[in-house]
């Protein structure tokens, strides 16, 4: 063989052996694909969403305390009526007669007055004659003290008739009070919602049980009542925000704001697995809407902490892992360092402020998770970062410490970032509508 033939032998066997030692080296994997969004300054508003029911923010039932059939009613249901106008009418003919029984006791107990009251002026002048002849010597002294305790006698039955009087004009007011409670009037401005009686059916009155004749309310003012758990009801304060929507009027969102929030735990499934503890919590419209009724089943979204100009980022960029074993470093140049922080959820306290994060460790020495972000460098590596977070709206939450404004987060596939995705892999970000995948529980960013 020529020299020339020998050098092109040597380089194809170079070439093949090159090839042969690349192709025994382990390949790279693939970059992991995700999507990212910047961290970035704005407003958090926390929202804490409940469901709940329409009502009458003034609902009054209408009863009697006497007992007599229903002769009439003047309304019907839906019926608007003003304060004291005339709804129905019980039988009043007994009150009546007792009304006209108590008059005459009285008018015979005071007519009795007025004789008694003669006979004491007789027994005045008497008295008077006998002490003169006494005096004279022409009469004994046991007809004046007869004369004197016969004075006394009337003054007696003066008082005990009066007292007489005084209890029979109580009897007389107390059956004008019967007599009046037999004609149902409105006690409010309001609407109609129910009637629970028909012409016709007894009205059982008693001071001790209520029958309900007809239930109005002041459909002028409606609200919600809404259950809320008692991890959001802690940071719901009286006059908050609210958006209302009601399922039966679609599209539409009505302002209101926190009239009240219960102090009285409703607790479902107690002693079990299931239990739930729950506070109602009023929120009142501030413009009705046509047509609302009571009833109407309705969502209403209270926002209760709004922090401005904080660094955030999507709410599903935040998951949770082991902590690292090396020391936590030192935050970077344009990172909030904040000693106190929420968990994820944003929950805050009654004064808005924020709560410790959890220990590293359980009870029992095992490494508790704590709340991660992985953020993309420069080269396109992941890197895990533990944060503290605050305040969470829907979509986004605050961020306290850990990531500083403009770095690149990964905040989806959710199955990717909540299991597989490590630090120091590759990742290749996808472009808006390449599909990415799920993005997590929250559905995406809006």
């Amino acid at each position: 063989m020529t020299k020339g033939r020998w050098i092109l032998a040597g380089l194809v066997v170079a070439l093949v052996g090159f090839a042969t030692v690349m192709g025994l080296r382990p390949k790279a994997p693939p970059p992991v694909e995700v999507t990212t969004s910047p961290a970035k300054k704005g407003t958090v508003t926390r929202v804490v969403t409940a469901a709940g029911h329409m009502q009458a923010r003034e609902t009054v039932k209408v009863s009697s305390n006497v007992t007599g059939d229903l002769l009439s009613l003047s309304v019907k249901e839906g019926d608007h009526v003003n304060r004291g106008q005339v709804l129905g009418q019980i039988d009043k003919r007994f009150y009546e007669t007792q009304v006209t029984q108590f008059r005459g006791a009285v008018a015979s107990a005071r007519a009795s007055i007025a004789q008694i009251e003669v006979a004491i002026e007789q027994d005045k002048r008497d008295v008077e004659r006998m002490k003169r002849l006494t005096a004279e010597r022409l009469a004994s002294v046991a007809e004046l003290d007869k004369l004197m305790t016969q004075l006394k006698v009337d003054e007696g039955r003066l008082a005990a008739q009066k007292e007489l009087v005084a209890q029979n004009v109580g009897q007389l007011e107390t059956a004008l009070y019967n007599l009046s409670r037999a004609t149902l009037t409105a006690p409010i401005d309001g609407t109609v919602l129910e009637l629970s009686h028909k012409v016709g059916e007894r009205i059982r009155g008693s001071d001790f049980s209520e029958d309900v004749v007809m239930l109005m309310g002041g459909l002028a003012d409606m609200e919600v009542k809404a259950e809320v758990g008692e991890q959001e009801v802690v940071a719901i304060h009286v006059g908050d925000e609210t958006a209302v929507e009601i399922d039966a009027i679609p599209d539409k969102q009505f302002k209101g704001h926190v009239v009240a929030v219960g102090k009285n735990a409703q607790i479902k499934n107690p002693g079990t697995d299931a239990e739930v503890t729950t506070f109602f919590v009023r929120v009142g419209l501030d413009v009705p809407p046509e047509g609302a009724l009571p009833g109407m089943s309705s969502a209403v979204s209270i926002s209760t902490a709004t922090h401005d100009n904080v660094v955030m980022i999507p709410i599903q960029a935040v998951t949770s892992r082991e902590a690292k074993k090396e020391q936590k470093a030192a935050p970077r140049e344009g990172e909030i360092k904040v000693a106190d922080a929420t968990n994820t959820s944003g929950t805050s306290g009654t004064n808005g402020g924020y709560k410790d994060d959890p220990p590293t460790k359980a009870a029992t020495g095992k490494p508790k998770p704590v709340k991660v972000v992985f953020v993309v460098d420069k080269d396109g590596v992941a890197q895990m970062r533990e944060v503290q977070t605050g305040i969470a709206s829907r979509t986004d939450v605050e961020v306290l410490s850990g990531i500083a404004e403009g770095e690149t987060v990964v905040d989806g596939p959710y199955r990717t970032l909540a299991r597989e995705l490590q630090e120091g892999q590759k990742v290749k970000p996808q472009k808006p509508g390449q599909g990415a995948g799920d993005k997590g529980p929250q559905g995406g960013r809006s």
